[in-house]
């Protein structure tokens, strides 16, 4: 009965009967350490793997898989005073399949499914605190009133858009919703794309760009969160032992710098973003994302 359901899972998750095209791997990295910082949203590490199939001489559908983990702390990391606290901390592991609709070059359709766990079971203060330790030579993180561990299941959409202006330069807008208990927001990306890539949107899906070239993106992300399990906990209960105000308003500035191979892609993109709630001492946070994608 077992294996049945381990094989369903595989039917699921991955799919069978599709012709693949084309197939990846990447790998990608949120981190505030890179401008000696560690707060707020202090590091991701996503792990994603996709693939192309091709139903007709125009559609393209793409199956994406993503292993991810964030992790978020307070600016006095090292208090156990929550009195202080300025952000809640957090971790929150997931796994998401996401599928995409290329309807033609310069338009797609994409939904998905996360499933993952907050708390203790997301490994964030054993995985913190062992990096910080062995990597870093620094103390341990208090990682006191951490938020309570739950299981999530969110639901997201989006719409993807590319409006060229000339040969290389190009409009790039993504709408999108996430419906959940982890987060519940809608939002866009605005942007513009200078250079020989020809991809939909700058982040998301590496398949879209498979010709040597590159691109330079300069950007927003526009947010607003109605929930926020993070920093104010569950909808359905007040067990969470630490919360405070959220800001629903996001303002994020984007810009990077991507290199494209016909084997591999490689990509950067700082953020600055606002703040998710009202007793954060900083106006601002900054983080740099390291992405690495090799093609099959």
């Amino acid at each position: 009965m077992k294996k049945r359901v381990f094989i369903l899972l595989l039917l699921l998750f991955f799919g069978i009967g599709s012709s693949c095209a084309q197939r990846y791997l990447n790998l990608s990295v949120d981190n505030d350490l890179f401008f000696g910082r560690d707060r707020y949203y202090s590091s991701g590490i996503f792990i994603s793997a996709g693939k192309s199939n091709q139903n007709s001489d125009t559609l393209i559908n793409y199956v994406h898989w993503t292993l991810g983990h964030e992790i978020y702390t307070p600016s006095l990391r090292y208090s156990k005073n929550i009195e202080y606290y300025d952000y809640p901390y957090g971790g929150w592991l997931f796994f998401q399949r996401a599928e995409e609709r290329l309807i033609n070059s310069t338009n797609a359709w994409l939904w998905s499914i996360k499933v993952g766990i907050t708390g203790k079971a997301s490994l964030a203060p054993l995985l913190q605190n062992l990096y910080h330790d062995k990597i870093l030579g620094l103390p341990n993180m208090a990682w006191e009133k951490p938020v309570p561990q739950r299981f999530h299941v969110n639901l997201n959409g989006g719409y993807k858009k590319r409006i060229n202006i000339f040969s290389k330069a190009a409009i790039l807008t993504d709408f999108f919703g996430n419906l959940g208990t982890q987060r519940t927001a809608i939002g866009s990306n605005i942007g513009i794309l200078l250079g020989s890539s020809k991809a939909i949107s700058f982040i998301h899906n590496p398949l879209e760009m498979q010709e040597v070239g590159f691109g330079f993106y300069f950007g927003t992300r526009l947010e607003y969160r109605f929930h926020d399990f993070m920093i104010s906990g569950s909808l359905f209960d007040d067990e969470a032992p630490f919360t405070l105000d959220t800001i629903p308003y996001k303002y994020n500035v984007l810009v990077g710098l991507a290199f494209y191979g016909k084997q591999w892609q490689f990509q950067v993109l700082w953020n600055r973003i606002s703040n998710d709630n009202t007793a954060q001492k900083i106006k601002a946070h900054y983080y740099l994302n390291i992405s690495l994608s090799k093609f099959f």
